[in-house]
């Protein structure tokens, strides 16, 4: 395995911060855990390699270049997009766009149905 430059590490660091949300996409590993297995990111080791509290217990590290995780939702466990929504909650954690959506809405005192309606609507007209 060749070992990734001081560089690599850092974006990978800047990628998956502590407290990240991830979903297991492959691991080539027979103690893996399961495919689709999500966890919670403790950090980033010298090597590369993602530390990740996997949420079956399993604490096997993601190994830079070889395994593939992906970053979800720490909300809804839905896919995290290039794109992510700052919470409100606190102005940190990253969500997805939707989840952002609701929060703002919610602040707002909009009622869960109303907040699904206009979620809905955002989705067609992106979709157009």
């Amino acid at each position: 395995m060749k070992f990734p430059s001081r560089q690599q590490v850092e974006m990978v660091r800047k990628q998956y911060p502590a407290g990240t949300r991830v979903e297991l996409v492959q691991m080539d590993d027979v103690q893996a855990p399961p495919v689709g297995t999500a966890g919670t990111v403790t950090g980033v080791d010298d090597t590369g390699s993602i530390l990740v509290d996997w949420d079956n217990g399993s604490g096997l590290n993601v190994i830079y270049g070889e395994d593939i995780v992906r970053k979800i939702c720490p909300v809804c466990g839905g896919l995290l997009t290039a794109h992510p929504a700052l919470s409100r909650k606190d102005n940190k954690t990253k969500v997805c766009p939707d989840c952002g959506i609701r929060e703002a809405l919610s602040d707002f005192g909009m009622d869960e149905a109303k907040q699904e309606e206009i979620i809905a609507l955002v989705h067609k007209k992106v979709s157009k």
